[in-house]
């Protein structure tokens, strides 16, 4: 049987337009593919943290120091991630002498030192210490009251230091002070019956105390504070009476107020 030329014609007609169309039964893959997810953007509450700053403010009067005394303070991050924190510091008053380290991981225990201005009559001044990550800054303040006060404790701070390191060496060795520690030290402002002075190795802060008093009142004691790890003093020691050399002993450590 022959086929009409013209319904020929027609039927080649069709499939020629279906093919250009995509009007075919059989799709392509790539327009059977669903569109790709979006990647989120990272959340801002990865960033989020909160920082805590030792000593705490004094609601009244705010920490006391004198003029170049080196006035620490304690900085801790708490944070879900392990990124660093950015610390920074200002003060009005005084100068910031030392951020360790200004990059703080969260569990770290960093340290901020500000040394006050020379000042003839009373003063306070205000240490703003900053912590950035991310989009996401914490900012705490402490009130220094400062007191026109000289340092005239180096020389009597001495002995009571040369006592305590010796005994430190001799009995707590795991500690690692020996006559070869070296020290930074700074007057250290408190009750003006007991003196006191601060020295930091690269592991410890130490503060040294005595009373002064007439034996047998006369005591001394160490504090210590583990840097890096530690927000109290974890070590304390007691002589009862300097001039007797009665024997140390351990004692309940005092809260950390420096």
């Amino acid at each position: 049987m022959r086929t009409p030329t013209g319904l020929i014609s027609l039927t080649a007609a069709a499939v020629v337009a279906a093919a250009c169309t995509g009007g075919g039964a059989t799709a392509s893959p790539s327009a059977a593919s669903p569109s790709p997810t979006p990647v989120p953007s990272p959340s801002a509450e990865g960033a989020d943290f909160t920082i805590e700053v030792l000593p705490a403010e004094d609601p009244v009067e705010g920490r006391p120091a004198i003029p170049g005394e080196k006035v620490v303070f304690l900085v801790v991050v708490t944070s879900d991630s392990e990124d660093p924190v950015a610390i920074s510091a200002t003060a009005t008053g005084a100068k910031i002498d030392r951020i360790e380290p200004a990059e703080l991981k969260p569990g770290v225990v960093g340290e901020v030192w500000v040394v006050p201005d020379a000042a003839t009559e009373e003063a306070r001044i205000t240490t703003e210490i900053t912590a950035t990550r991310g989009s996401v800054t914490r900012t705490e303040k402490r009130t220094t009251q400062v007191m026109p006060f000289e340092d005239d404790r180096a020389e009597q701070a001495q002995p009571y230091f040369d006592m305590w390191v010796d005994w430190l060496a001799a009995n707590q060795p795991e500690f690692g002070i020996t006559r070869d520690t070296q020290w930074d030290s700074s007057y250290v402002l408190g009750l003006l019956i007991v003196s006191h002075y601060a020295y930091f190795s690269d592991e410890w802060e130490m503060k040294i105390s005595w009373h002064v008093m007439i034996a047998p009142d006369d005591f001394t004691e160490v504090h210590l504070r583990h840097r890096g790890t530690d927000t109290t003093w974890t070590h304390a020691f007691r002589m009862d009476s300097f001039t007797n050399k009665t024997a140390p002993k351990e004692i309940t450590p005092d809260p950390y107020l420096r």
